[in-house]
């Protein structure tokens, strides 16, 4: 049935590398030379293997048919867009990649009822290299974003393998709370992703739209070090349809910690 939080119909999930599939549902990425700084044309082909026969009938998923998050290796470039459908099993969207380097895409469909992220190899961006290191910071937990605070509370210590709670805040510039506006079916999507790209989780919150303070509960299988991407719309800010505001943080998980009494709810993960 329904999730009565973001609409998310419940459902099994599968994280897949597209390039190992040799049967069942995937989807191909399609591109040319990308240069950074210069627009290019993603293509995606959903199919089925091994005939790769164009697949139609996706289903809504956070009001889109499709989802595409993309990094690059040192995780300081990041992006989310909506590809449309072009012809049969065909998906395109424009991307410009900020700077050149190595970037990893994923793709997020939804299809007879389960859901899929596929990950893309490695995509080689061109371009002149720039010193562009940002300075080590630690691991601050409040983030400005516009005219927004944002807050991590990471709870007890995460451990890897079970569900771990992570609280985001939103305030203005007052301190006051700052109302979160839908978002893609939910007041925020977080996207967890670890420091070698081995990992990739889209993950949404139990917290209904209109909340300042989301929570998220979510299974870390592997120790490490994360970078978490949270998205979202303050009530009071005017933006675009599909546009949000981004605040990144970094979560630490280390393989001796033991699962805490607060996080042993399961849910949360899409």
């Amino acid at each position: 049935g329904s999730d009565a939080v973001c609409g998310f119909i419940a459902g099994p999930h599968f994280s897949l590398e597209s390039a190992n599939i040799a049967q069942g549902p995937a989807v191909d990425l399609f591109v040319g030379q990308p240069r950074a700084g210069e627009p290019i044309t993603l293509r995606f082909f959903v199919n089925e293997k091994p005939r790769n026969t164009p697949i139609a009938g996706l289903q809504v998923e956070h009001e889109k048919l499709m989802h595409v998050i993309g990094v690059n290796d040192s995780l300081q470039e990041f992006f989310h867009l909506h590809p449309k459908k072009t012809g049969p099993g065909m998906w395109e969207v424009i991307c410009t990649f900020s700077r050149p380097g190595t970037y990893k895409i994923w793709s997020d469909i939804k299809y007879r009822g389960v859901s899929y992220s596929f990950g893309h190899p490695p995509l080689v961006v061109s371009g002149l290299l720039e010193n562009t290191t940002k300075a080590s910071t630690g691991r601050p937990l409040k983030r400005r974003v516009a005219d927004y605070d944002v807050s991590f509370d990471p709870g007890p210590p995460p451990a890897p393998g079970h569900t771990n709670v992570l609280q985001f805040s939103l305030t203005d510039t007052n301190g006051l709370p700052a109302p979160t506006a839908n978002y893609l079916g939910a007041p925020m999507h977080l996207i967890l992703i670890k420091d070698d790209l081995s990992v990739f989780i889209h993950g949404h919150p139990e917290s209904r739209v209109g909340a300042s303070t989301v929570l998220f509960r979510q299974i870390l299988d592997k120790p490490g070090a994360y970078r978490l991407f949270a998205q979202f719309r303050p009530r009071q800010m005017n933006l675009g349809p599909d546009d949000s505001l981004l605040a990144e943080f970094e979560l630490s998980v280390s393989p001796n910690t033991t699962p805490s009494a607060l996080a042993t709810a399961s849910g949360g993960q899409k």
